[in-house]
């Protein structure tokens, strides 16, 4: 049995569909389960996984098990409530006896300040390290070529993808699908051993300017462009959307990291961490996919209903 903790999220959904495709018995976490019909063939622990024992209950039995913290972006304190979610994962670990774990970190880890919310992943990895006795691989995905759909509402209305991030500096982006395909394999055959780490670094580094032409020639949307933004007025963008003010402050750190290459010089990209869904391939598939139904549904709701139609 594999444990798949997130098992909604973009990463989680993708495993648990790897897994169950190769045979293998999965028990899916997560707080609410909308579609339980796509997770057909797995075993449910429905609940809050930030408790002990549900999540060691959860943990009982498994050979392997997935490991994340998900962002709580309305705690006041964003640490603080990583460091605490932390500390249940790494104690049920201990309690449900696991010997193998794939924990879900990111680029910037290995570094101890001036990350944002990447800082209580650096906690956790040690965390992890120093309180379990599991074999562990630390995953550390780049930026998640996912975070660009949250741009779509803005494309809609202005035709224009915001951020605090120059357009011309390079990064490193990634896909969930090939996070996940990643993780799947690890979970299926964990012949690791001790403390390992492992970079995930998309097909090549990118630049907003580029991301933002791909998606444009993509959707039909040549014109669409990419603008650079204050962080302060980012801030305000993300409390106004319902972050917290230190969730905010801290996105605009991780934004800042990236900017000044604090994360990218801890990086060297090689064949091993370099994974194969390139942005024209995640435009064509993933982001025209959700881009068209946000479009559908914007013309649903400016259509008038027949009741309040004008009459002459």
């Amino acid at each position: 049995m594999i444990l798949v903790m997130g098992a909604t999220g973009h990463v989680g959904s993708k495993i648990v569909s790897h897994l169950l495709a190769n045979g293998q018995k999965v028990r899916v976490n997560a707080r609410h389960f909308p579609n339980k019909e796509a997770f057909r063939g797995a075993e449910f622990v429905e609940g809050d996984a930030n408790s002990v024992a549900v999540l060691s209950d959860a943990m009982r039995g498994c050979s392997a098990v997935f490991t994340m913290i998900p962002p709580n972006v309305s705690a006041p304190e964003a640490r603080y409530f990583q460091n605490k979610f932390g500390e249940v994962i790494a104690e049920a670990i201990e309690e449900a006896g696991i010997k193998k774990v794939v924990n879900l970190s990111s680029v910037g880890a290995d570094l101890e300040s001036g990350t944002g919310p990447i800082l209580g992943l650096h906690d956790q990895e040690q965390r992890l390290d120093e309180v379990t006795k599991a074999d562990i691989v630390h995953l550390r995905p780049a930026y998640f070529m996912e975070n660009l759909l949250t741009g779509i509402p803005t494309i809609l209305s202005t035709n224009r993808f915001y951020g605090t991030i120059p357009g011309d500096i390079p990064l490193p982006m990634v896909a969930t699908r090939d996070i996940a395909a990643r993780a799947a394999f690890l979970l299926m055959n964990p012949d690791f051993k001790t403390r390992n780490i492992e970079y995930l670094l998309g097909e090549r580094d990118l630049t907003f300017d580029e991301v933002i032409r791909v998606l444009g020639q993509t959707i039909r949307k040549p014109e669409l462009e990419y603008v650079e933004i204050p962080p302060a007025e980012m801030r305000n963008y993300f409390i106004g959307a319902g972050l917290s003010e230190d969730w905010a402050d801290a996105y605009n750190e991780m934004s800042e990291a990236f900017t000044n290459g604090t994360i990218a010089g801890t990086l060297q990209r090689d064949k091993i961490n370099t994974t194969a869904t390139s942005i024209e391939e995640f435009a064509r598939t993933t982001f025209l996919e959700e881009f068209n139904k946000a479009t559908s549904q914007q013309d649903k709701t400016a259509r008038p209903s027949s009741s309040r139609e004008a009459r002459p």
